[in-house]
């Protein structure tokens, strides 16, 4: 390994973004304490992932101009202030604002991070390295949602704020240590491509937004047709601008390359697949099954925790099985394990979702960590934090995208039984049960047709030589 200390802090950074989930389980107190309505809470997670999904391009290319150990810092200190303005927030507007604080922060650590990882490991080393990395960031999410709990039950909402600042002072003194804030990226200062950046985060700004409104408001209303084709607009707009600028922000003719744009697609299903446990699984667990918060946290926590054994386990075996067979283990694992969660009910024993949660979570992390490593190698090592953005950006859309889709079906599905049965309580089991089965059993198709996907694929010896040359 070149170098430990920008690779650790890396982690560590990685770590964090997944501490986030703790929120989730401070929904109710927040709600409470701020006099809102329930239907309100979800611009505590909108303000948030728009935020940090539009800007993690812009944050990998400053990386690669300004030096991306420069860039970490950056946000470690303002994630650090962005924490602690959570917490001390006196108005819910005040607190979304800081919210927004929060995602532009943490796009600036997880836009670089990836990148610190690659460059200070050889090339040879470069998946293992990447499977430590997603291994913390998996398990990140899995210790956030008890983590939250456990906090709650002895203080209010904003200890799910306050404890990740001294975390970011260990964090920011670990940088320090390391020399983060003198490193330079050494190849010159790169030209910023600030039309693109502005076109891209509007366009995908606006996608992502309508994706996640489109249900409240209709999605053949007037508004949503209106902004869905500016967003549409917008991203033509960006497509013109990155195909004349001189360094683009994203280098359009990778997506001609044998496999780039496929990984990438692949990437966003992935994850869009796996957030239908994130969505529906705490009301079964909860709700239907009478699981309590904390243990409820911890059965969830199953799937991200499996993620993280099994990548760093897929890091070690790259080289012996290739990209693409772990690819392809990955999604049928995880499209198999869908299918058999969405058979769960009430009368499921324990160990049942254990092991079928379990298996999602080994999908996931066996997918991750070759889409990672194919995406990040496909770019040149001077655009290392583009390309690491990219992997980022595209996995949050995936999780925007998923949410928006999971959460249409559902609703109708229900409402639908509902109306057949004559039911007007549709939280009630033979209303939920059913229709979580049916929402659970298509997020399993669709990894399973991204397994199809790969069928005459290769992720594997796709570099040109041009490129391993500059890599």
């Amino acid at each position: 390994m070149k170098t430990r200390g920008p690779f650790i802090v890396a982690c560590l950074g990685g770590l964090l973004s997944g501490l986030d989930t703790s929120v989730n389980i401070a929904f109710p107190a927040i709600t409470a304490a701020f006099a809102i309505d329930v239907s309100q809470i979800q611009w505590v997670v909108v303000s948030f992932v728009l935020t940090y999904s539009v800007l993690l391009l812009p944050a990998g290319r400053l990386g690669d101009r300004y030096g991306h150990g420069r860039i970490m810092v950056i946000g470690i200190v303002a994630q650090g202030a962005a924490f602690a303005a959570c917490g001390l927030a006196p108005s819910f507007a005040l607190f979304l604002l800081a919210r927004v604080s929060q995602g532009a922060a943490m796009a600036l650590i997880l836009g670089t991070a990836p990148a610190l990882v690659t460059l200070s490991v050889t090339e040879e080393r470069q998946p293992r390295a990447l499977g430590i990395y997603s291994m913390l960031s998996a398990g990140g999410l899995a210790m956030g949602a008890p983590l939250g709990g456990l906090l709650l039950q002895k203080w209010d909402w904003p200890s799910v704020y306050f404890f990740r600042v001294p975390y970011m002072g260990v964090l920011l003194a670990t940088a320090l240590i390391a020399g983060l804030h003198k490193q330079t990226q050494g190849r010159g200062r790169q030209p910023l491509d600030l039309v693109g950046a502005a076109t891209f985060a509007v366009g995908l700004g606006l996608t992502l937004f309508v994706a996640s409104r489109g249900l409240t408001w209709g999605w053949t209303t007037p508004r949503t047709l209106i902004l869905g084709s500016l967003a549409l607009a917008t991203l033509v707009v960006f497509c013109f601008v990155e195909n004349r600028a001189t360094l683009p922000l994203v280098d359009l003719s990778l997506f001609r390359r044998p496999g780039f744009g496929r990984a990438n697609l692949l990437n966003a299903i992935a994850n869009a697949s796996m957030f239908s446990i994130w969505f529906l699984g705490p009301y079964l667990l909860v709700d239907i099954r009478g699981h309590g918060p904390i243990s409820g946290g911890l059965i969830l926590g199953i799937a991200p925790t499996s993620t993280a054994l099994s990548a760093w386990a897929a890091g070690r075996m790259i080289e012996r099985f290739g990209l693409l067979n772990l690819t392809r283990f990955g999604l049928a694992c995880q499209g198999l394990g869908l299918l058999l969660f969405s058979r769960t009910d009430s009368n499921s024993p324990l160990v049942v979702l254990i092991v079928v949660l379990g298996l999602v979570g080994v999908g996931l992390g066996s997918f991750q960590v070759p889409n990672m490593s194919f995406v990040m190698a496909s770019i040149p090592r001077s655009q290392q934090g583009v390309a690491g953005g990219m992997t980022q950006m595209v996995r949050t859309a995936g999780l925007v995208a998923g949410l928006a889709v999971w959460n249409t079906a559902f609703v109708g599905f229900r409402d639908r039984r509902s109306k057949n049965l004559n039911i007007e309580d549709v939280t009630l089991p033979e209303v939920f049960v059913p229709t979580f089965a049916e929402v659970i059993g298509m997020s399993g198709l669709l990894a399973l047709i991204g397994l199809a996907l790969t069928i005459r694929v290769r992720f594997d010896n796709q570099l040109t030589p041009e490129l391993r040359d500059e890599m």
